[in-house]
């Protein structure tokens, strides 16, 4: 029974004699590949039962066999592709195939080959889990270290020197809160001497600052009076200023206002004769561009009767290559060559009359 069959919807697009021979190029790798298929079924029947070193050593020279048909499939597609390339896809296509149905079976097989190395790592895995497990109350980081590559000894080591390192400090942290302690009752003790003493300093200086109150109150009072006196002699001050500054101020405003109102006369006088004059200017330039606007239109009245006889004759081309009878074609290089012929001529009938249209 074929294994593999060499069918890809790309065979089916090229020569029927290009497919026979891409599929006979094949053909070989296949017969190959299908010599292998009783061994890879006998190492899987015995993998399901038990996996032993002699087993892995057969699947891995069987995958290593297996693997020659992928590298010798892939040496024939790019010889292939190099003398056929309007037949490349259908190469890759039968190539894909082969490639899918080792790589399969290499995958088992390599399963297989590394079952020892697989298990291996499964109890390194748990091995380390069970020392970080161990390790955890004693440092922050175990999960960090690489406890199962350790041997025995040095981890026996390693773990006692750990936990030792962990009882020294909790036996420091016991002391140093001892004397921290004793440290506290000390300085207590201190601060009640100190506080007593504060006691009768700020007593002293209440009566201290009672006394100068009494002081401060009679400067206050004689400062007040003098600000008092003060104030009265600058309102007075203030007010002969206030009026001599209003009457100035009343006389500025009158010459402002006088100013404004020649100003404004002699802006309504030059502004009345610039509108008389802009008024002349635009009537002036009006009527030279209707002079010229007449001038333009009896020239280009001129010169369209001069060129209708050509922009007829070229409308008349357009239209004669819109009818041009076109051939019927069959071959597919042809018909696109026929299409392009089509494109150009349209873009060529568009020209001639946009151009015609502007005579």
């Amino acid at each position: 029974m074929t294994l593999v069959k060499l069918e890809t919807p790309e065979l089916t697009v090229i020569e029927e004699s290009k497919a026979a021979k891409i599929k006979a190029t094949f053909e070989p790798m296949v017969e190959m590949l299908e010599q292998f298929e009783d061994r890879y079924n006998e190492i899987l029947t015995e993998s399901q039962t038990e996996i032993t070193s002699e087993l892995t050593q057969k699947a891995k020279r069987l995958r290593i066999d297996v693997g020659k048909v992928r590298i010798e499939t892939d040496k024939l597609r790019k010889a292939e592709k190099e003398e056929y390339l309007r037949a490349g896809k259908a190469i890759d296509g039968v190539s894909n195939i082969l490639k899918w149905a080792v790589s399969e079976k290499e995958n088992k097989l390599k399963e297989i080959e590394d079952h020892f190395e697989i298990q291996e790592q499964k109890r390194l895995e748990a091995l380390q889990a069970e020392r970080v497990e161990l390790l955890s109350p004693y440092i922050e980081d175990a999960h960090e270290r690489k406890l199962a590559e350790m041997e025995p000894d040095v981890w026996n080591a390693y773990f006692a020197a750990k936990k030792k390192e962990h009882e020294d400090r909790i036996e420091a942290e016991r002391k140093a809160e001892i004397e921290r302690i004793e440290k506290e009752k000390a300085e207590k003790a201190e601060q009640e001497k100190i506080r007593k003493e504060n006691e009768r300093l700020i007593k002293e200086a209440k009566e201290k600052e009672r006394l100068a109150k009494i002081e401060s109150e009679k400067r206050e009072k004689a400062e007040k009076e003098r600000i008092a006196k003060e104030a009265a002699e600058r309102k007075k001050r203030e007010e002969k200023e206030r009026k001599e500054r209003e009457a100035y101020e009343a006389k500025l405003k009158a010459e402002k206002e006088e100013r404004e109102r020649i100003e404004k006369e002699e802006r309504a006088k030059r502004e009345k004769l610039e509108a008389e004059l802009k008024a002349k200017k635009e009537a002036e330039q009006k009527e030279k561009q209707r002079l010229l606007d007449e001038e333009m239109a009896k020239k280009k009245a001129e010169k369209a009767a001069l060129l209708a006889p050509d922009k007829d004759k070229l409308l008349a081309l357009a239209k004669r290559i819109d009818n041009t009878e076109l051939p019927e074609l069959n071959n597919k290089e042809a018909k696109h060559i026929l299409d392009n012929i089509i494109a150009l001529l349209s873009k060529t009938t568009g020209y001639i009359r946009e151009k015609a249209n502007e005579l």
